[in-house]
């Protein structure tokens, strides 16, 4: 099995030659259970970060969490399935005659004028015109998952908070070849930079459409560079 290094190495070579455009990444260690995740956020071309504390409204998230059963399988092989069951994940155990298997997900994060924020009659038809613009890249079933989250004001006035796609790669044999994980890589990151592109010509916001207001912008973001970049 490639190492978490590896892994990120090739995520990044391929990101780097299909020419995504990047505006920041994330990496989190788990300090107690020493598992480790990382996140890419992806723009459409020619569109920059420069919204401060705010996030850019349409955006892609490239992540997966690389569980600490994955570092001793990587680093020590079969034999260390052997009493996997004390790890703290249990997915691996579960699957350990077959080896690991990892998922990384594809976040889009579509922009709402003010006017869709209050129209929920619209979340529908923003689900199909997003999953459509996705069919029409892809020959498989596939089917990117629609998810929406509402807020319910004191006075009972409903408003949509975001509304995100959700695309799933489920990683298996290419864990433990270089070659298929960048084939893989390839196809995930071609199909990324095509749906932003089509996402940002049906969906993307002028300044004075773009929601105000405190609630807009998020918590914390961090800019974080994974020591293999």
């Amino acid at each position: 099995m490639l190492t978490y290094e590896n892994f990120v190495s090739v995520l990044l070579g391929t990101i780097e030659r299909v020419g995504l455009n990047i505006a920041y990444t994330q990496e989190l260690l788990d300090t107690h259970a020493l598992g480790r995740s990382l996140s890419i956020t992806c723009l459409p071309d020619g569109v920059a970060d420069d919204n401060g504390p705010q996030e850019p409204p349409l955006r892609a998230v490239v992540a997966f969490r690389w569980s600490p059963e994955f570092t001793v399988f990587s680093l020590r092989g079969g034999d260390s399935l052997d009493n996997i069951e004390r790890f703290v994940d249990e997915r691996l155990f579960a699957q350990a005659r077959s080896g690991p298997s990892l998922d990384v997900e594809v976040t889009y994060h579509l922009p709402l004028a003010s006017n869709q924020q209050r129209d929920l009659s619209a979340l529908a038809l923003i689900a199909h015109a997003v999953q459509e613009l996705h069919h029409s890249l892809v020959d498989d079933d596939d089917v990117l998952r629609v998810d929406s989250l509402l807020s319910f004001g004191s006075a009972g006035a409903v408003r949509v908070q975001n509304v995100t796609a959700l695309r799933v790669w489920s990683l298996d044999d290419a864990l433990y070849d270089s070659d298929l994980l960048a084939l893989t890589f390839e196809e995930l990151c071609t199909e990324l930079h095509a749906m932003l592109e089509l996402l940002n010509t049906q969906f993307g916001l002028d300044d004075d459409q773009s929601p105000n207001g405190l609630d807009a912008l998020p918590a914390d973001r961090r800019y974080l560079n994974p020591p293999t970049a």
